[in-house]
């Protein structure tokens, strides 16, 4: 299993914070979609095509003799910041609706709650792990 060391993903969450909460305190659907695409260009296009991994990477010399967490676990919170976030920008732009700024919210408060030490994508990821390994008993 692929690894990624434990700085960049934190940087990754520290961008995903600041990002979503200007976005929502200026209420800027050009910086939401912005981050959309931060979000979206490692999904599409692999790991190095992550904005905020080559910026850490730059600025972190010593990053691959630290703790590392699984690219797999990273990748499943991506899908799920990118599914939120492309969600609210379709709401927002098409309505305007204010909906659309609570999904952004849940990625801030997710990414945020990540960077205390709970990992609610992870905790989904190893849900749907447990509940699939029992479908298959």
């Amino acid at each position: 299993m692929k690894e990624i060391p434990k700085s960049y993903v934190r940087a990754n969450q520290y961008v995903m914070v600041i990002l979503t909460l200007f976005s929502i305190l200026l209420q800027n659907v050009s910086l939401l979609a912005l981050t959309l695409l931060i979000v979206l260009l490692p999904l599409l296009f692999g790991p190095k095509a992550n904005i905020t991994f080559k910026v850490a990477k730059m600025l972190i010399k010593d990053a691959y003799n630290e703790e590392t967490e699984a690219a797999e676990l990273q990748r499943f919170n991506q899908i799920i910041a990118a599914s939120l976030l492309g969600i609210a920008f379709i709401v927002l732009v098409t309505t305007g609706h204010w909906f659309g700024w609570v999904l952004v919210g849940m990625v801030t408060v997710a990414a945020s709650v990540a960077l205390l030490g709970f990992c609610v994508g992870c905790f989904m990821y190893f849900q749907f792990k447990k509940i699939k390994y029992e479908m298959k008993k």
